[in-house]
C-alpha cells in the first residue's frame, strides 16, 4: 500500500511537470518553430557591423543564460538605412534601429513595424530636438528668420529632430519659403547657406536627380561613396556636432542628450567643453544647454526596433523578450528612473505614459522582472560588470562562470573567484572609443533600456502620435492645395482615380482631383469657369481651348521623336492597292475624332487645298461627307463641334452603342488613333487618318484583342501626298506634316492662374511621370502613360514617353501650333475664319481711329 502511495505521487509529480511544460510551450513552442532560432541584424556602417559581431559573440557567450530567450545573431552591414528597410521588406534582414523620420519611411513605403523603443534615464521614451550655436555667435540672428543664408549642419535628410523638426518650424514660421512642394531639400537649399545635410542626393530625396549640392557642401566624406551618405564624419546626431564644433557650420539641429555626450569624453574632442555652446530658442533667445525643457524645438520619440509586417505575432513577442533579456545581460545599468520622483516620468511622449499616477512599476524589462532596488549593488540589478568593464567581486550568482570561450565551469568559479578580467567585456550600450569615434551604433549610447510595444501600438502612426501630422506632413506642404484633372469618360475618370491614388501614396502634391466632364469643350469650358484647373487636349483642341477660352498650353507630350511633334500619316492596307490619297472617292475612312489635327485638320486640308475634293468655303465637313462614301468621325454629330447640317454618313462607320454612337471620347469604340486603326482592321474603313506611332502601337502582338490578333506591321502602308506607297516605318518620307503633340492647358487671360499656380501644377506631373512613367503590364502598378485594355490613350497617349515643360514664351496657343497649322485650321473651319476676320477687322478699326486721332 505505500509503494503504491509513493508511485501515485510520482506519477502526480509527472503529470504536474508535464502539464506546466505544455502550457510554457504554449507561448514558447513558436521559438522552437522559428527556423534556426537565427535572426540577422542590418546595420549601415563598418563600426556598426563590429559592434553587431561583438554583440553576437556575446549573446554566445551568454547563451545559457538567455535560456528560451536565446537567438543566435548574425550581421548584415548595408549602405544606408534605406537598403536596410528593402532588406527587412525582403525578409533577407529581420531586425533594425531607426530614427523617428526613418520609421515613417519604414513603415509607409516597406511596410515596417515598431516592436520595441528605447528608453532613457528616467524612464523617458522621448528626446527633444534642440538648435545648437556657439556662445556669442551669430549676433544677428535675433529670430530664426535671420538664419536665412547660415550654414547650417543637420544629422541626415529625414531624421526627425535633426531635419524634419527644424525645417517643419522654419516653414510654419513663414522664414523658409517653399520652392518645391515635392522636394524639401530644394526648399532648405534655398534658405541655408553652405550646409552639410547627408543623404540629400540619394533617390528618395532627390527622385527627380536635379538636387543641387549645396547641401553637401560642408561634408567632409571621402569621395565617392562617402561624402555626403552615412559614410560621411558629419552623418548623424555626433556627426552634426562635429561640423559645429570644427567651425565649418554655424549652426547644428540636434537632440538634447547629444552636446553632453560628446563633451564628457577624454578621447575625442577633448579640448572641447559643453559650456562653449548654447540653444537657439525658436523665438530667437538663447539658453544654456541644460535648459533644453525651456529652449527646444519640439520633442520626438525615441529610436524604435522595427521589423518586417509580414513577421508573425508570435516571432515578434520572441524578439521583444530577446532585446529585453539582452538589457538585463549585456546592458551597462537597467536603471531608468523607475521608482524615482522625477516629474518627467508620468509626462512620456506624447501621452504613452508606461507609470500610472500613483508610481507603480510598469514591468518594462520582461515578464516577472524583479523591480529595481536601489540599495543593492548595481550588479544586482543588471550587467555584473561596472560601468568601466571591472568584475564586480560582490556578484554571487554563477551568472558569468565560464572561461574565454564561453564554456561553463560554475562550481569551480564559485569557490575560486577569478583574479582576472575576461577576454571580452561587451556593453550593449556602447560605442566609442570601442568601436571608433561613432557613436550610437547599434542604439543610443544613452539608452538604458528598451519598452516593449503592444501588438495593437506595432504602426508608425502610433510610435510616431502626433509627429506625423504636425511635422513628417507638415514638410511636405503645398501653397497650392489640389489640382482638378478634367476627364470625358468613364474609363478616363476611372483612370484619373487610380492616378490619385497613386499620387497619395507618394505622398506628392498638390491633392489631384478628378473632374468628369461630358466633353473636350465642357472640360475648356470648365477651366474658364474654375471648376477645373487643367485638361489634356489634341492639338486642334489647344486651338480651340486658347481661342475661345483663353486656355494656355504649359506642358506637352513627347514621343519617340527628339521634339514634341508627330506625323500624319494616311496609313491603307498593303492588301488594298487601289487605294489612293489622291482619289479617295467614295471610299471608307477612319478618323480620331471630328477637328482632331491629325484626323482631320491635316488630312482636310491636304485634299482641300491641292483640289482632290470639292470644296464648299471652310465647311470640310459638307466637302467629306459629299466625297467619302462611308466614314467613322466621332464627334460628326455633335452640336459643340459641328453647329450646320449633320450628315449621317459621317458616323456610319462608327461602332459605338446607345449613347456612346459616334461619341468623340473613349466611350466610342473607334475614338482616338487605336480606334480609327481598328476601323480600318474590322470596321470597313479603306483609309484611316493617324499619327506615326499608331500603326507600330497595335501590330505585332503589342494588343492582345481580338481584332488585333494576326495583325502585323508589314500588313499595312503608308500613302505618300505623291501618290506612291511606303512601308509604315517609313513615317518621316511618307506623310502630310508635323503637328504639336498632345497638350496640358490650364487657364491663362485675365483671370489666369499665376506662377505659384502654374508651378505647382508642373512640380506635381513632372513628380508623377518620375515615380509613374514607365511602361508597366502589371495589373498591381500604375503607369500614366499605359491605358488598360481594351482602351487607349486615356487622359494620356499611350506612345508618350515623357512630359516636358513648354517654354513661357511659347505658352500661347498660337505661337506653340505654329504657321503652318493655323493655316490648315483656318482651311477646314468657318469659326477659325472668322475669328481671323473679326480680329483683323477689330485690329483694322482700331489702326484707323488711332491714326485720326493723331492726324488731327
Amino acid at each position: 500500500m505505500v509503494i503504491l502511495k509513493s508511485f501515485d505521487i510520482r506519477m502526480l509529480c509527472l503529470i504536474v511537470v508535464l502539464i506546466c511544460q505544455l502550457v510554457e510551450g504554449q507561448y514558447y513552442g513558436s521559438v522552437d518553430n522559428y527556423e534556426n532560432k537565427t535572426v540577422t541584424w542590418c546595420t549601415v556602417s563598418k563600426p556598426e557591423q563590429n559592434k553587431c559581431i561583438a554583440f553576437s559573440q556575446a549573446v554566445e557567450r551568454e547563451r545559457k543564460f538567455f535560456e528560451q530567450h536565446y537567438i543566435q545573431l548574425k550581421c548584415r552591414q548595408a549602405f544606408n538605412k534605406e537598403e536596410c528597410m528593402t532588406l527587412l521588406d525582403n525578409d533577407i534582414a529581420q531586425l533594425t534601429t531607426l530614427d523617428p523620420g526613418e520609421v515613417f519611411v519604414g513603415g509607409r513605403y516597406h511596410s515596417l513595424l515598431p516592436i520595441s523603443q528605447e528608453v532613457y534615464s528616467d524612464g523617458l521614451n522621448y528626446q527633444y530636438a534642440v538648435a545648437v550655436i556657439k556662445k556669442n555667435s551669430l549676433s544677428d540672428v535675433n529670430s530664426i528668420h535671420n538664419l536665412r543664408g547660415k550654414k547650417a549642419c543637420f544629422a541626415g535628410v529625414g531624421m526627425l529632430a535633426g531635419w524634419i523638426t527644424p525645417i517643419h518650424t522654419l516653414m510654419k514660421e513663414g522664414a523658409l519659403e517653399i520652392i518645391d512642394c515635392n522636394n524639401q531639400v530644394k526648399s532648405a537649399g534655398k534658405f541655408f547657406g553652405p550646409s552639410c545635410a547627408v543623404n540629400s542626393l540619394i533617390d528618395r530625396y532627390n527622385p527627380s536627380g536635379d538636387n543641387s549640392d549645396k547641401l553637401c557642401k560642408l561634408c567632409i566624406g571621402e569621395i565617392p561613396g562617402g561624402r555626403c551618405t552615412n559614410s560621411d564624419p558629419y552623418s548623424g546626431y555626433e556627426g552634426a556636432f562635429r561640423c559645429l564644433a570644427e567651425n565649418a557650420g554655424e549652426i547644428s539641429f540636434l537632440v538634447h542628450t547629444t552636446v553632453q555626450e560628446m563633451t564628457s569624453t577624454n578621447y575625442d574632442l577633448n579640448s572641447i567643453k559643453k559650456e562653449q555652446f548654447e540653444l537657439l530658442c525658436r523665438d530667437g533667445t538663447r539658453k544654456n544647454i541644460d535648459e533644453y525643457k525651456y529652449c527646444n524645438w519640439g520633442n520626438v520619440p525615441s529610436r524604435a526596433i522595427v521589423v518586417s509586417s509580414a513577421t508573425d505575432v508570435n516571432i515578434r513577442k520572441i524578439y521583444q523578450k530577446f532585446l529585453q533579456k539582452t538589457v538585463d545581460i549585456l546592458g551597462k545599468n537597467t536603471n531608468f528612473g523607475i521608482n524615482s520622483t522625477n516629474d518627467d516620468k508620468s509626462n512620456n511622449y506624447d501621452n504613452n505614459n508606461y507609470y500610472n499616477q500613483q508610481n507603480n512599476e510598469k514591468d518594462l524589462l520582461y515578464d516577472n522582472k524583479k523591480s529595481y532596488d536601489p540599495n543593492l549593488p548595481e550588479s544586482s540589478n543588471g550587467n555584473i560588470y561596472n560601468s568601466w568593464g571591472s568584475l564586480n567581486k560582490n556578484y554571487n550568482s554563477s551568472y558569468y562562470n565560464r572561461d574565454g570561450y564561453g564554456s561553463s565551469n560554475n562550481d569551480d568559479l564559485q569557490n575560486n573567484p577569478p583574479s582576472v578580467l575576461p577576454l571580452e567585456v561587451f556593453n550593449l550600450f556602447e560605442s566609442s572609443p570601442r568601436y571608433g569615434l561613432q557613436h550610437n551604433l547599434l542604439f543610443s549610447d544613452s539608452a538604458r533600456g528598451f519598452i516593449s510595444l503592444a501588438e495593437k501600438d506595432q504602426t508608425y502612426s502610433y510610435y510616431l502620435g502626433n509627429n506625423i501630422e504636425n511635422s513628417i506632413l507638415g514638410v511636405r506642404q503645398c501653397p497650392v492645395n489640389k489640382m482638378t484633372l478634367c476627364v470625358t469618360s468613364e474609363p478616363e475618370q476611372e483612370k484619373c482615380i487610380k492616378m490619385k491614388t497613386a499620387l497619395k501614396a507618394q505622398l506628392l502634391k498638390p491633392e489631384l482631383i478628378c473632374y468628369k466632364g461630358h466633353s473636350q469643350m465642357h472640360c475648356m469650358q470648365a477651366i474658364k469657369n474654375g471648376q477645373a484647373d487643367i485638361t489634356v487636349l489634341d492639338a486642334s483642341d489647344v486651338y480651340t481651348a486658347g481661342l475661345r477660352f483663353d486656355l494656355i498650353p504649359f506642358i506637352s507630350e513627347v514621343y519617340n521623336l527628339p521634339t514634341p511633334e508627330y506625323y500624319v500619316v494616311v496609313v491603307a492596307k498593303e492588301s488594298d492597292p487601289t487605294t489612293d490619297i489622291t482619289f479617295l472617292k467614295n471610299k471608307n475612312t477612319c478618323h480620331p475624332g471630328i477637328y482632331t489635327a491629325a484626323g482631320w485638320v491635316y488630312p482636310m486640308a491636304y485634299l482641300l487645298s491641292n483640289g482632290w475634293m470639292r470644296g464648299y468655303g471652310c465647311d470640310s465637313i459638307r466637302a467629306a461627307a459629299e466625297y467619302f462614301s462611308k466614314s467613322c468621325v466621332p464627334g460628326a454629330l455633335s452640336t459643340e463641334y459641328n453647329t450646320r447640317v449633320p450628315y449621317n454618313n459621317m458616323c456610319d462607320l462608327c461602332h459605338g452603342v446607345s449613347y456612346r454612337y459616334c461619341r468623340r471620347d473613349a466611350s466610342e469604340d473607334y475614338f482616338g488613333y487605336t480606334g480609327a486603326f481598328r476601323c480600318l482592321v474590322e470596321g470597313g474603313g479603306d483609309v484611316a487618318f493617324v499619327k506615326h506611332t499608331t500603326v507600330s502601337e497595335n501590330t505585332d502582338g503589342k494588343r492582345r484583342e481580338y481584332w488585333a490578333r494576326n495583325t502585323f506591321t508589314k500588313d499595312f502602308e503608308l500613302l505618300c501626298p505623291d501618290g506612291t506607297r511606303m512601308p509604315s516605318t517609313d513615317y518621316h518620307k511618307c506623310n502630310l506634316g508635323k503637328v504639336k503633340a498632345n497638350a496640358i492647358v490650364t487657364r491663362g487671360g485675365e483671370y489666369g492662374y499665376n506662377e505659384t499656380q502654374i508651378n505647382a501644377y508642373i512640380n506635381l506631373l513632372m513628380y508623377a511621370q518620375q515615380f509613374y512613367g514607365r511602361k508597366e503590364a502589371d495589373e498591381f502598378s500604375f503607369s500614366m502613360f499605359e491605358s488598360p485594355r481594351p482602351f487607349s490613350d486615356l487622359i494620356f497617349q499611350d506612345a508618350t514617353q515623357q512630359l516636358i515643360i513648354i517654354p513661357k514664351e511659347m505658352r500661347e496657343f498660337s505661337k506653340w501650333l505654329g504657321p503652318d497649322f493655323m493655316r490648315a485650321r483656318r482651311v477646314v473651319d468657318c469659326n477659325a475664319g472668322a475669328a481671323e476676320i473679326k480680329f483683323s477687322l477689330f485690329a483694322s478699326i482700331s489702326t484707323m481711329i488711332f491714326a485720326f486721332y493723331f492726324s488731327r
